[in-house]
Protein backbone atom coordinates (compact mmCIF):
# COMPACT_ATOMS: atom_id res chain seq x y z
CA UNK A 1 0.00 0.00 0.00
CA UNK A 2 1.14 3.66 -1.02
CA UNK A 3 1.91 5.63 2.44
CA UNK A 4 -1.01 8.36 2.19
CA UNK A 5 0.20 11.55 4.71
CA UNK A 6 -3.72 11.95 5.38
CA UNK A 7 -4.31 8.38 6.51
CA UNK A 8 -2.67 8.78 10.50
CA UNK A 9 -5.07 11.99 10.60
CA UNK A 10 -8.14 10.09 9.19
CA UNK A 11 -7.07 7.27 11.76
CA UNK A 12 -6.99 9.55 14.50
CA UNK A 13 -10.09 11.19 13.95
CA UNK A 14 -12.30 7.95 13.98
CA UNK A 15 -10.50 6.76 17.06
CA UNK A 16 -11.49 10.16 18.77
CA UNK A 17 -14.80 10.38 17.66
CA UNK A 18 -15.09 6.97 19.23
CA UNK A 19 -13.30 7.81 22.26
CA UNK A 20 -15.10 10.54 23.21
CA UNK A 21 -18.23 8.55 23.58
CA UNK A 22 -17.03 8.16 27.04
CA UNK A 23 -15.66 11.25 28.52
CA UNK A 24 -16.27 10.71 32.27
CA UNK A 25 -14.19 7.45 31.32
CA UNK A 26 -11.35 9.96 30.75
CA UNK A 27 -12.18 12.09 33.17
CA UNK A 28 -11.85 9.33 36.11
CA UNK A 29 -8.35 8.02 34.36
CA UNK A 30 -6.41 11.03 33.68
CA UNK A 31 -6.21 13.20 36.92
CA UNK A 32 -6.67 9.98 39.05
CA UNK A 33 -3.23 9.10 37.20
CA UNK A 34 -1.38 12.46 37.71
CA UNK A 35 -2.58 12.32 41.59
CA UNK A 36 -1.30 8.83 41.76
CA UNK A 37 1.92 9.58 40.15
CA UNK A 38 2.94 12.74 42.65
CA UNK A 39 1.86 10.09 45.45
CA UNK A 40 4.43 7.39 44.69
CA UNK A 41 7.05 9.09 42.09
CA UNK A 42 7.74 12.52 43.71
CA UNK A 43 6.08 13.08 47.46
CA UNK A 44 8.15 10.06 48.26
CA UNK A 45 11.10 10.98 47.43
CA UNK A 46 10.68 14.17 49.14
CA UNK A 47 10.34 13.15 52.59
CA UNK A 48 13.82 11.11 51.56
CA UNK A 49 15.29 13.93 50.43
CA UNK A 50 13.94 15.40 53.90
CA UNK A 51 15.97 12.92 55.77
CA UNK A 52 19.30 13.04 53.72
CA UNK A 53 19.49 16.69 54.02
CA UNK A 54 19.09 16.23 57.87
CA UNK A 55 21.70 13.57 57.72
CA UNK A 56 24.13 15.68 55.92
CA UNK A 57 23.61 18.69 58.24
CA UNK A 58 24.61 16.16 61.04
CA UNK A 59 21.04 16.69 62.83
CA UNK A 60 20.85 13.23 63.65
CA UNK A 61 18.61 14.68 67.19
CA UNK A 62 16.00 15.36 64.79
CA UNK A 63 15.87 12.00 63.57
CA UNK A 64 15.09 9.71 66.89
CA UNK A 65 12.68 7.12 66.44
CA UNK A 66 10.14 8.95 68.13
CA UNK A 67 10.42 11.76 65.67
CA UNK A 68 10.97 9.85 62.65
CA UNK A 69 7.90 7.20 62.98
CA UNK A 70 5.55 9.62 61.77
CA UNK A 71 7.48 10.57 58.56
CA UNK A 72 7.43 6.42 58.24
CA UNK A 73 4.35 6.19 58.67
CA UNK A 74 3.41 8.65 55.72
CA UNK A 75 5.55 6.49 53.45
CA UNK A 76 3.86 3.56 53.64
CA UNK A 77 0.11 5.58 53.62
CA UNK A 78 1.38 7.25 50.28
CA UNK A 79 2.57 3.87 49.24
CA UNK A 80 -0.88 2.60 49.90
CA UNK A 81 -2.89 5.22 48.55
CA UNK A 82 -0.73 5.33 45.36
CA UNK A 83 -1.46 1.37 45.05
CA UNK A 84 -4.82 1.74 45.57
CA UNK A 85 -5.27 4.93 43.29
CA UNK A 86 -2.92 3.07 39.98
CA UNK A 87 -5.67 -0.37 40.97
CA UNK A 88 -8.83 2.08 40.21
CA UNK A 89 -6.80 3.54 36.99
CA UNK A 90 -5.87 0.36 35.47
CA UNK A 91 -9.43 -0.89 35.69
CA UNK A 92 -11.02 2.21 34.62
CA UNK A 93 -9.01 2.26 31.61
CA UNK A 94 -9.47 -1.37 30.74
CA UNK A 95 -12.98 -0.90 30.52
CA UNK A 96 -12.74 2.21 29.23
CA UNK A 97 -10.45 0.83 26.36
CA UNK A 98 -12.91 -1.88 25.78
CA UNK A 99 -16.40 -0.27 25.22
CA UNK A 100 -14.09 1.85 22.66
CA UNK A 101 -12.94 -1.24 20.69
CA UNK A 102 -16.19 -2.79 21.10
CA UNK A 103 -17.33 0.15 18.72
CA UNK A 104 -14.80 0.25 16.58
CA UNK A 105 -14.81 -3.57 15.73
CA UNK A 106 -19.04 -2.68 14.88
CA UNK A 107 -18.01 0.22 12.91
CA UNK A 108 -15.80 -2.08 10.92
CA UNK A 109 -18.54 -5.32 10.86
CA UNK A 110 -21.15 -2.48 10.07
CA UNK A 111 -19.08 -1.14 7.17
CA UNK A 112 -18.60 -4.34 5.48
CA UNK A 113 -21.33 -5.23 5.97
CA UNK A 114 -22.50 -2.28 3.63
CA UNK A 115 -20.27 -2.79 0.78
CA UNK A 116 -21.33 -4.28 -2.33
CA UNK A 117 -21.24 -7.71 -3.84
CA UNK A 118 -17.52 -6.43 -6.22
CA UNK A 119 -16.33 -5.36 -3.05
CA UNK A 120 -15.77 -8.31 -1.77
CA UNK A 121 -15.01 -10.35 -4.83
CA UNK A 122 -11.74 -8.38 -5.32
CA UNK A 123 -10.51 -9.04 -1.88
CA UNK A 124 -9.13 -11.96 0.42
CA UNK A 125 -11.71 -12.61 3.18
CA UNK A 126 -8.42 -13.54 5.63
CA UNK A 127 -7.07 -9.96 4.72
CA UNK A 128 -10.22 -8.70 5.74
CA UNK A 129 -10.82 -10.31 8.93
CA UNK A 130 -6.83 -9.36 9.75
CA UNK A 131 -7.66 -5.77 9.27
CA UNK A 132 -10.56 -5.38 11.29
CA UNK A 133 -8.36 -6.48 14.09
CA UNK A 134 -5.12 -4.31 12.94
CA UNK A 135 -7.32 -1.35 13.25
CA UNK A 136 -9.10 -2.31 16.33
CA UNK A 137 -6.09 -3.66 18.32
CA UNK A 138 -4.04 -0.50 16.84
CA UNK A 139 -6.32 1.97 19.06
CA UNK A 140 -5.13 -0.58 22.42
CA UNK A 141 -1.58 -0.30 21.51
CA UNK A 142 -2.41 3.63 21.00
CA UNK A 143 -3.78 4.48 24.33
CA UNK A 144 -1.61 2.27 25.81
CA UNK A 145 1.85 4.13 24.60
CA UNK A 146 0.00 7.46 25.04
CA UNK A 147 -1.34 7.29 28.39
CA UNK A 148 1.31 5.08 29.92
CA UNK A 149 4.12 6.55 28.36
CA UNK A 150 3.65 10.14 26.59
CA UNK A 151 1.00 11.11 29.41
CA UNK A 152 3.33 9.72 32.22
CA UNK A 153 6.18 11.66 30.64
CA UNK A 154 4.46 14.92 30.83
CA UNK A 155 3.11 14.55 34.05
CA UNK A 156 6.73 14.23 35.66
CA UNK A 157 8.13 17.01 33.62
CA UNK A 158 5.58 19.13 34.95
CA UNK A 159 6.07 18.05 38.71
CA UNK A 160 9.96 18.04 38.19
CA UNK A 161 9.49 22.02 37.50
CA UNK A 162 7.31 22.61 40.19
CA UNK A 163 9.18 20.57 42.72
CA UNK A 164 13.38 21.41 41.77
CA UNK A 165 13.03 24.42 39.58
CA UNK A 166 12.99 26.79 43.62
CA UNK A 167 15.80 24.03 44.33
CA UNK A 168 17.73 23.81 41.94
CA UNK A 169 16.67 25.91 38.42
CA UNK A 170 20.00 25.50 36.56
CA UNK A 171 19.23 21.35 36.46
CA UNK A 172 15.70 21.93 35.53
CA UNK A 173 16.91 24.43 32.83
CA UNK A 174 19.47 21.65 32.00
CA UNK A 175 16.88 19.01 31.59
CA UNK A 176 14.54 21.02 29.68
CA UNK A 177 17.32 21.75 27.11
CA UNK A 178 17.96 18.22 26.69
CA UNK A 179 14.50 17.02 26.03
CA UNK A 180 13.21 20.49 24.05
CA UNK A 181 15.98 18.52 21.96
CA UNK A 182 15.27 14.84 22.73
CA UNK A 183 11.17 14.57 21.61
CA UNK A 184 11.46 16.67 18.12
CA UNK A 185 14.05 14.63 16.81
CA UNK A 186 12.61 11.36 18.05
CA UNK A 187 9.20 12.72 16.11
CA UNK A 188 10.58 13.31 13.06
CA UNK A 189 13.12 10.13 12.92
CA UNK A 190 9.36 8.36 13.54
CA UNK A 191 7.91 9.97 11.06
CA UNK A 192 10.36 9.03 8.68
CA UNK A 193 9.51 5.07 9.71
CA UNK A 194 5.93 5.88 9.15
CA UNK A 195 5.87 4.65 4.98
CA UNK A 196 8.13 1.64 6.12
CA UNK A 197 5.93 0.58 8.68
CA UNK A 198 2.74 0.96 6.64
CA UNK A 199 4.67 -1.31 3.70
CA UNK A 200 6.02 -3.76 6.69
CA UNK A 201 1.99 -3.96 7.67
CA UNK A 202 0.43 -4.40 4.20
CA UNK A 203 3.21 -7.33 3.66
CA UNK A 204 1.66 -8.50 6.70
CA UNK A 205 -1.71 -8.53 5.46
CA UNK A 206 -0.58 -9.92 2.05
CA UNK A 207 0.62 -12.95 4.18
CA UNK A 208 -2.51 -13.53 5.61
CA UNK A 209 -4.18 -13.38 2.68
CA UNK A 210 -2.02 -16.19 1.13
CA UNK A 211 -1.98 -18.28 3.99
CA UNK A 212 -6.29 -18.14 4.11
CA UNK A 213 -6.60 -18.47 0.58
CA UNK A 214 -4.50 -22.02 0.62
CA UNK A 215 -5.97 -23.38 3.53
CA UNK A 216 -9.94 -22.66 2.47
CA UNK A 217 -8.89 -23.96 -0.92
CA UNK A 218 -6.44 -26.70 0.72
CA UNK A 219 -8.66 -29.74 -1.04
CA UNK A 220 -8.07 -28.15 -4.53
CA UNK A 221 -4.61 -27.55 -3.46
CA UNK A 222 -3.83 -31.31 -2.37
CA UNK A 223 -6.22 -32.89 -5.31
CA UNK A 224 -3.47 -31.12 -7.82
CA UNK A 225 -0.73 -31.67 -5.86
CA UNK A 226 -0.08 -28.44 -5.97
CA UNK A 227 1.83 -27.82 -2.01
CA UNK A 228 4.50 -27.03 -3.56
CA UNK A 229 3.27 -24.59 -5.71
CA UNK A 230 1.78 -23.05 -2.48
CA UNK A 231 4.24 -23.21 -0.39
CA UNK A 232 6.34 -21.37 -3.11
CA UNK A 233 3.62 -17.99 -3.11
CA UNK A 234 3.80 -18.65 0.85
CA UNK A 235 7.50 -18.31 0.75
CA UNK A 236 7.16 -15.51 -1.14
CA UNK A 237 5.05 -13.61 1.42
CA UNK A 238 7.25 -14.65 4.13
CA UNK A 239 9.96 -13.20 3.27
CA UNK A 240 8.44 -9.99 1.75
CA UNK A 241 7.17 -9.46 5.44
CA UNK A 242 11.12 -10.43 6.58
CA UNK A 243 12.64 -7.91 4.19
CA UNK A 244 10.21 -4.90 5.41
CA UNK A 245 10.95 -5.65 8.83
CA UNK A 246 14.24 -5.66 8.32
CA UNK A 247 14.47 -2.37 6.28
CA UNK A 248 12.60 -0.84 9.15
CA UNK A 249 15.10 -2.04 11.92
CA UNK A 250 18.27 -1.08 10.03
CA UNK A 251 16.44 2.52 9.70
CA UNK A 252 15.51 2.62 13.27
CA UNK A 253 18.68 1.85 14.48
CA UNK A 254 20.42 4.16 12.95
CA UNK A 255 18.61 7.02 14.25
CA UNK A 256 19.15 5.22 17.46
CA UNK A 257 22.41 5.75 17.53
CA UNK A 258 21.83 10.07 17.87
CA UNK A 259 18.98 9.76 19.91
CA UNK A 260 20.77 7.41 22.55
CA UNK A 261 23.41 9.35 22.97
CA UNK A 262 21.51 12.52 23.72
CA UNK A 263 19.20 10.98 25.98
CA UNK A 264 22.07 9.68 28.20
CA UNK A 265 23.62 13.13 27.75
CA UNK A 266 20.66 14.23 30.08
CA UNK A 267 21.79 11.82 32.86
CA UNK A 268 25.55 12.75 32.62
CA UNK A 269 24.87 16.71 32.48
CA UNK A 270 22.46 16.46 35.69
CA UNK A 271 24.80 14.53 37.84
CA UNK A 272 27.76 16.54 36.74
CA UNK A 273 25.84 19.84 37.98
CA UNK A 274 23.83 18.52 40.90
CA UNK A 275 27.48 17.53 42.49
CA UNK A 276 29.19 21.13 41.02
CA UNK A 277 26.16 22.97 42.67
CA UNK A 278 26.32 21.20 45.93
CA UNK A 279 30.11 21.18 46.48
CA UNK A 280 29.86 25.07 45.87
CA UNK A 281 27.10 25.20 48.76
CA UNK A 282 24.40 26.39 46.29
CA UNK A 283 21.83 23.23 47.01
CA UNK A 284 21.85 21.29 49.73
CA UNK A 285 22.46 17.41 49.66
CA UNK A 286 18.97 16.21 49.51
CA UNK A 287 18.08 18.03 46.33
CA UNK A 288 20.83 16.11 44.58
CA UNK A 289 18.83 12.96 45.58
CA UNK A 290 15.44 14.75 43.82
CA UNK A 291 17.57 15.88 40.69
CA UNK A 292 18.99 12.38 40.44
CA UNK A 293 16.21 10.45 41.16
CA UNK A 294 13.53 13.02 38.74
CA UNK A 295 16.15 12.96 36.03
CA UNK A 296 15.84 8.96 36.48
CA UNK A 297 12.35 8.34 36.38
CA UNK A 298 12.35 11.47 32.99
CA UNK A 299 15.29 9.04 31.46
CA UNK A 300 12.70 5.92 31.79
CA UNK A 301 9.78 8.18 30.27
CA UNK A 302 12.61 9.13 27.58
CA UNK A 303 13.34 5.77 26.54
CA UNK A 304 10.18 4.43 26.80
CA UNK A 305 8.94 7.40 24.31
CA UNK A 306 11.57 6.44 21.84
CA UNK A 307 9.93 2.89 22.03
CA UNK A 308 6.79 4.72 21.97
CA UNK A 309 6.98 6.48 18.76
CA UNK A 310 8.08 3.65 17.36
CA UNK A 311 5.14 1.53 18.22
CA UNK A 312 3.03 4.56 16.77
CA UNK A 313 4.30 4.30 13.16
CA UNK A 314 3.50 0.59 13.59
CA UNK A 315 0.10 1.35 15.16
CA UNK A 316 -0.91 3.61 12.03
CA UNK A 317 0.86 1.66 9.52
CA UNK A 318 -1.59 -1.64 11.16
CA UNK A 319 -4.59 0.77 11.07
CA UNK A 320 -3.55 2.48 7.39
CA UNK A 321 -5.73 -0.39 5.49
CA UNK A 322 -8.95 -0.23 6.83
CA UNK A 323 -9.02 3.18 8.26
CA UNK A 324 -9.00 3.92 3.61
CA UNK A 325 -11.53 1.02 3.91
CA UNK A 326 -13.91 2.75 5.92
CA UNK A 327 -13.28 5.92 3.31
CA UNK A 328 -14.96 4.32 0.77
CA UNK A 329 -18.30 4.43 -0.09
CA UNK A 330 -21.01 2.23 0.26
CA UNK A 331 -21.18 1.11 -3.82
CA UNK A 332 -25.39 0.53 -3.25
CA UNK A 333 -27.10 2.47 -0.22
CA UNK A 334 -30.17 2.37 1.05
CA UNK A 335 -32.76 6.00 0.27
CA UNK A 336 -32.50 8.68 3.01
CA UNK A 337 -36.21 8.24 3.54
CA UNK A 338 -37.04 4.31 2.43
CA UNK A 339 -40.38 3.34 1.48
CA UNK A 340 -42.68 0.92 3.18
CA UNK A 341 -42.66 -2.40 1.05
CA UNK A 342 -45.66 -2.99 -0.61
CA UNK A 343 -44.58 -6.34 -2.28
CA UNK A 344 -47.15 -9.17 -2.25
CA UNK A 345 -47.20 -10.79 -5.28
CA UNK A 346 -44.12 -10.79 -6.78
CA UNK A 347 -44.43 -9.27 -10.33
CA UNK A 348 -41.26 -8.18 -11.61
CA UNK A 349 -40.12 -5.59 -14.05
CA UNK A 350 -37.13 -4.70 -15.74
CA UNK A 351 -37.59 -1.38 -17.69
CA UNK A 352 -34.52 0.36 -20.12
CA UNK A 353 -32.09 -1.20 -17.99
CA UNK A 354 -28.63 -0.01 -18.30
CA UNK A 355 -25.43 -1.88 -16.70
CA UNK A 356 -22.27 -2.63 -16.70
CA UNK A 357 -19.02 -3.82 -14.42
CA UNK A 358 -16.76 -1.39 -14.34
CA UNK A 359 -13.90 -3.77 -14.62
CA UNK A 360 -14.79 -4.30 -18.44
CA UNK A 361 -12.55 -2.24 -20.53
CA UNK A 362 -15.39 -1.21 -23.15
CA UNK A 363 -17.62 1.18 -24.17
CA UNK A 364 -20.60 -0.86 -24.57
CA UNK A 365 -22.76 -1.71 -21.51
CA UNK A 366 -23.42 -4.86 -20.66
CA UNK A 367 -27.00 -4.80 -20.06
CA UNK A 368 -28.24 -2.17 -22.58
CA UNK A 369 -32.19 -1.19 -22.22
CA UNK A 370 -33.02 -4.50 -20.74
CA UNK A 371 -36.76 -5.09 -20.81
CA UNK A 372 -38.04 -8.37 -18.88
CA UNK A 373 -41.50 -8.81 -17.20
CA UNK A 374 -42.55 -11.54 -15.13
CA UNK A 375 -45.86 -11.74 -14.36
CA UNK A 376 -46.53 -12.82 -10.36
CA UNK A 377 -46.85 -16.26 -9.63
CA UNK A 378 -44.80 -16.97 -13.22
CA UNK A 379 -42.08 -19.58 -13.32
CA UNK A 380 -39.34 -18.51 -15.33
CA UNK A 381 -36.30 -20.35 -16.27
CA UNK A 382 -33.32 -18.50 -17.76
CA UNK A 383 -30.53 -20.28 -19.55
CA UNK A 384 -27.46 -19.59 -21.75
CA UNK A 385 -23.99 -19.27 -22.34
CA UNK A 386 -21.75 -18.58 -19.68
CA UNK A 387 -21.17 -15.13 -18.92
CA UNK A 388 -24.62 -14.42 -21.11
CA UNK A 389 -26.28 -11.83 -17.93
CA UNK A 390 -28.18 -15.26 -15.57
CA UNK A 391 -26.57 -14.57 -12.41
CA UNK A 392 -26.38 -10.68 -13.48
CA UNK A 393 -30.57 -10.56 -13.46
CA UNK A 394 -30.77 -11.83 -10.37
CA UNK A 395 -28.06 -10.03 -8.55
CA UNK A 396 -29.61 -6.78 -9.94
CA UNK A 397 -32.60 -7.92 -8.50
CA UNK A 398 -31.11 -8.41 -5.00
CA UNK A 399 -29.25 -5.08 -5.58
CA UNK A 400 -25.97 -7.04 -4.76
CA UNK A 401 -24.88 -4.11 -7.48
CA UNK A 402 -27.00 -1.44 -8.86
CA UNK A 403 -27.98 -0.39 -12.73
CA UNK A 404 -26.77 2.89 -13.99
CA UNK A 405 -29.73 3.23 -15.76
CA UNK A 406 -33.52 2.24 -16.17
CA UNK A 407 -35.47 0.83 -13.11
CA UNK A 408 -36.52 -2.01 -11.34
CA UNK A 409 -39.80 -2.81 -10.42
CA UNK A 410 -41.49 -5.48 -7.82
CA UNK A 411 -45.17 -5.28 -7.51
CA UNK A 412 -44.64 -1.76 -9.39
CA UNK A 413 -42.30 -0.34 -6.19
CA UNK A 414 -38.81 0.94 -7.34
CA UNK A 415 -36.35 -1.51 -5.77
CA UNK A 416 -34.00 1.50 -5.26
CA UNK A 417 -36.82 3.03 -2.80
CA UNK A 418 -36.11 -0.07 -0.33
CA UNK A 419 -34.00 -0.65 2.55
CA UNK A 420 -31.97 -3.37 1.32
CA UNK A 421 -32.48 -5.55 4.18
CA UNK A 422 -36.13 -5.22 3.47
CA UNK A 423 -36.16 -6.33 -0.08
CA UNK A 424 -34.48 -8.73 0.56
CA UNK A 425 -36.65 -10.32 3.17
CA UNK A 426 -39.43 -10.77 0.16
CA UNK A 427 -36.73 -13.04 -2.22
CA UNK A 428 -35.79 -16.79 -1.58
CA UNK A 429 -32.02 -17.13 -2.85
CA UNK A 430 -30.24 -20.48 -3.49
CA UNK A 431 -27.23 -19.58 -5.06
CA UNK A 432 -25.17 -21.67 -7.30
CA UNK A 433 -22.71 -22.60 -4.09
CA UNK A 434 -24.18 -23.45 -0.94
CA UNK A 435 -22.93 -20.95 1.51
CA UNK A 436 -23.10 -22.64 5.02
CA UNK A 437 -21.83 -21.08 8.38
CA UNK A 438 -19.78 -23.31 10.57
CA UNK A 439 -22.87 -23.74 12.91
CA UNK A 440 -25.72 -26.21 13.48
CA UNK A 441 -27.63 -27.97 10.66
CA UNK A 442 -30.80 -26.39 12.46
CA UNK A 443 -29.04 -22.76 12.82
CA UNK A 444 -28.16 -23.25 8.60
CA UNK A 445 -32.23 -23.87 7.81
CA UNK A 446 -33.45 -21.74 10.52
CA UNK A 447 -30.96 -18.80 8.85
CA UNK A 448 -33.97 -18.31 6.34
CA UNK A 449 -35.77 -17.47 8.82
CA UNK A 450 -34.43 -16.24 11.92
CA UNK A 451 -37.72 -16.90 14.62
CA UNK A 452 -38.84 -20.35 12.47
CA UNK A 453 -39.79 -22.77 14.90
CA UNK A 454 -37.74 -26.30 15.17
CA UNK A 455 -40.94 -28.17 13.73
CA UNK A 456 -40.65 -25.43 10.70
CA UNK A 457 -36.96 -26.23 10.29
CA UNK A 458 -37.48 -30.15 10.58
CA UNK A 459 -40.47 -29.53 7.70
CA UNK A 460 -38.46 -27.78 5.50
CA UNK A 461 -35.81 -30.15 5.42
CA UNK A 462 -38.17 -32.97 5.33
CA UNK A 463 -39.05 -31.26 1.79
CA UNK A 464 -35.73 -30.71 0.53
CA UNK A 465 -34.72 -34.52 1.28
CA UNK A 466 -32.08 -33.42 3.75
CA UNK A 467 -34.18 -34.68 7.22
CA UNK A 468 -32.85 -37.76 5.40
CA UNK A 469 -29.32 -38.09 5.70
CA UNK A 470 -29.53 -35.45 8.76
CA UNK A 471 -31.15 -38.67 10.85
CA UNK A 472 -28.14 -40.50 10.38
CA UNK A 473 -25.78 -37.99 11.93
CA UNK A 474 -25.19 -38.57 15.55
CA UNK A 475 -26.01 -35.34 16.80
CA UNK A 476 -28.75 -35.32 13.99
CA UNK A 477 -29.54 -30.90 13.85
CA UNK A 478 -27.38 -29.96 15.82
CA UNK A 479 -24.40 -31.52 13.96
CA UNK A 480 -22.01 -29.08 13.42
CA UNK A 481 -21.57 -28.65 9.30
CA UNK A 482 -18.01 -27.08 9.44
CA UNK A 483 -16.33 -24.28 7.86
CA UNK A 484 -18.55 -23.43 4.91
CA UNK A 485 -19.85 -26.68 4.89
CA UNK A 486 -16.89 -28.98 4.25
CA UNK A 487 -18.30 -31.70 6.31
CA UNK A 488 -20.89 -32.36 4.15
CA UNK A 489 -20.82 -33.86 0.60
CA UNK A 490 -21.91 -31.21 -2.36
CA UNK A 491 -25.35 -32.38 -2.65
CA UNK A 492 -25.65 -32.26 1.10
CA UNK A 493 -25.13 -28.63 1.28
CA UNK A 494 -27.44 -28.09 -1.78
CA UNK A 495 -30.23 -30.02 0.07
CA UNK A 496 -30.05 -27.65 3.39
CA UNK A 497 -29.45 -24.53 0.85
CA UNK A 498 -32.86 -25.60 -0.48
CA UNK A 499 -34.60 -26.21 2.94
CA UNK A 500 -33.00 -22.45 4.21
CA UNK A 501 -35.19 -20.92 1.12
CA UNK A 502 -38.02 -23.11 1.83
CA UNK A 503 -38.07 -21.86 5.29
CA UNK A 504 -37.90 -18.25 4.21
CA UNK A 505 -41.56 -18.31 2.34
CA UNK A 506 -41.24 -15.13 0.34
CA UNK A 507 -43.14 -14.50 -2.33
CA UNK A 508 -40.17 -14.47 -5.13
CA UNK A 509 -37.34 -17.51 -5.40
CA UNK A 510 -34.55 -17.40 -7.03
CA UNK A 511 -32.44 -20.68 -7.85
CA UNK A 512 -29.25 -20.81 -9.36
CA UNK A 513 -28.17 -23.78 -10.58
CA UNK A 514 -29.79 -25.16 -7.25
CA UNK A 515 -29.56 -28.71 -8.50
CA UNK A 516 -25.99 -28.18 -9.88
CA UNK A 517 -24.37 -29.95 -7.12
CA UNK A 518 -26.80 -33.21 -6.73
CA UNK A 519 -26.56 -36.92 -8.59
CA UNK A 520 -29.42 -37.53 -10.49
CA UNK A 521 -31.27 -39.78 -7.80
CA UNK A 522 -31.01 -36.72 -5.26
CA UNK A 523 -31.97 -34.54 -8.26
CA UNK A 524 -35.05 -36.43 -8.74
CA UNK A 525 -35.66 -36.84 -4.99
CA UNK A 526 -35.88 -32.93 -5.12
CA UNK A 527 -37.47 -32.13 -8.33
CA UNK A 528 -41.05 -32.27 -6.58
CA UNK A 529 -40.47 -30.95 -3.46
CA UNK A 530 -39.00 -27.19 -5.79
CA UNK A 531 -42.39 -27.69 -7.26
CA UNK A 532 -44.08 -27.24 -4.32
CA UNK A 533 -41.87 -24.43 -3.21
CA UNK A 534 -42.18 -22.81 -6.19
CA UNK A 535 -46.27 -22.88 -6.33
CA UNK A 536 -47.33 -19.24 -5.82
CA UNK A 537 -44.55 -17.83 -5.93
CA UNK A 538 -42.50 -15.82 -8.32
CA UNK A 539 -39.65 -18.19 -9.78
CA UNK A 540 -36.12 -17.83 -11.39
CA UNK A 541 -34.84 -20.27 -12.53
CA UNK A 542 -30.97 -20.41 -13.54
CA UNK A 543 -29.92 -23.97 -14.99
CA UNK A 544 -27.60 -25.25 -17.22
CA UNK A 545 -29.10 -28.71 -16.99
CA UNK A 546 -31.97 -28.01 -19.31
CA UNK A 547 -33.91 -30.87 -17.20
CA UNK A 548 -34.55 -28.90 -14.80
CA UNK A 549 -36.19 -26.27 -16.36
CA UNK A 550 -38.45 -27.62 -19.36
CA UNK A 551 -41.53 -27.51 -17.34
CA UNK A 552 -41.35 -23.83 -16.78
CA UNK A 553 -43.97 -21.57 -17.67
CA UNK A 554 -41.35 -20.01 -20.08
CA UNK A 555 -37.85 -20.03 -20.93
CA UNK A 556 -35.72 -16.79 -21.68
CA UNK A 557 -32.49 -17.73 -23.18
CA UNK A 558 -29.98 -14.89 -22.78
CA UNK A 559 -26.41 -14.40 -24.86
CA UNK A 560 -24.30 -11.28 -24.37
CA UNK A 561 -26.22 -9.54 -21.99
CA UNK A 562 -29.20 -9.52 -24.29
CA UNK A 563 -32.92 -11.64 -25.03
CA UNK A 564 -31.98 -13.55 -28.07
CA UNK A 565 -35.20 -16.41 -27.14
CA UNK A 566 -38.26 -16.66 -25.16
CA UNK A 567 -41.11 -19.42 -25.18
CA UNK A 568 -41.97 -22.63 -23.41
CA UNK A 569 -39.44 -25.60 -23.97
CA UNK A 570 -41.44 -27.30 -26.65
CA UNK A 571 -41.65 -23.93 -28.67
CA UNK A 572 -37.90 -23.33 -28.11
CA UNK A 573 -36.72 -26.67 -29.37
CA UNK A 574 -38.65 -26.09 -32.35
CA UNK A 575 -37.22 -22.77 -33.14
CA UNK A 576 -34.16 -24.21 -34.04
CA UNK A 577 -32.53 -21.43 -32.42
CA UNK A 578 -29.77 -21.35 -29.55
CA UNK A 579 -31.79 -23.12 -26.87
CA UNK A 580 -32.52 -26.02 -29.81
CA UNK A 581 -28.59 -26.11 -29.91
CA UNK A 582 -28.38 -26.28 -26.50
CA UNK A 583 -30.62 -28.63 -25.69
CA UNK A 584 -28.81 -31.21 -28.57
CA UNK A 585 -25.54 -30.57 -26.53
CA UNK A 586 -26.45 -32.22 -23.47
CA UNK A 587 -24.81 -34.74 -22.39
CA UNK A 588 -25.75 -36.43 -19.73
CA UNK A 589 -28.00 -33.58 -17.88
CA UNK A 590 -25.21 -31.09 -18.68
CA UNK A 591 -24.06 -28.48 -21.69
CA UNK A 592 -20.61 -28.63 -23.53
CA UNK A 593 -18.96 -25.75 -23.25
Amino acid sequence: MKPNPRTTKKTLKIYWRYAKRYKMGMLKIYPTMAIAQFAEDFAIPLIVSSILTKLAAGKIDELSLDKIWPILLAVVLLELFAHLLWNYVVRTFWRWQEFVMRDLNMVAFDHLSSMSYRFFSNRFAGSLVNQVNKFCGSFERLTDALTWNVYKLAVGVVFTVLVLAPKAPLVVLAILFIATLYVPLIWIYRRQQLPYNIRWSAAETKRTGQLADAVSNILAVKSFANEKLERGLMRERVDEVYGRSMDTMKLNMRQELITGALQRSINVVVIILSVWLAVTGHIQAGVIYLALTYTAAILRRLWDLNNTFRTLTRVFGDAADMTEILQIEPEVKDPDTPEVPKIKSGAIEMINVGFDYPEKKKDAQFLRNFNLSIKSGEKVGLVGPSGGGKTTITKLLQRFMDIQDGEILIDGQDITHLKQDELRKYISYVPQEPLLFHRSLSDNIGYGQTDASEKHIKNAAKLAHADEFIQELPEKYETLVGERGVKLSGGQKQRVAIARAMVREAPILVLDEATSALDSESEKLIQDALWKLMEGRTSLVIAHRLSTIQHMDRIIVLDNGKIVEEGTHQDLVKSNGLYAKLWNHQTGGFLED
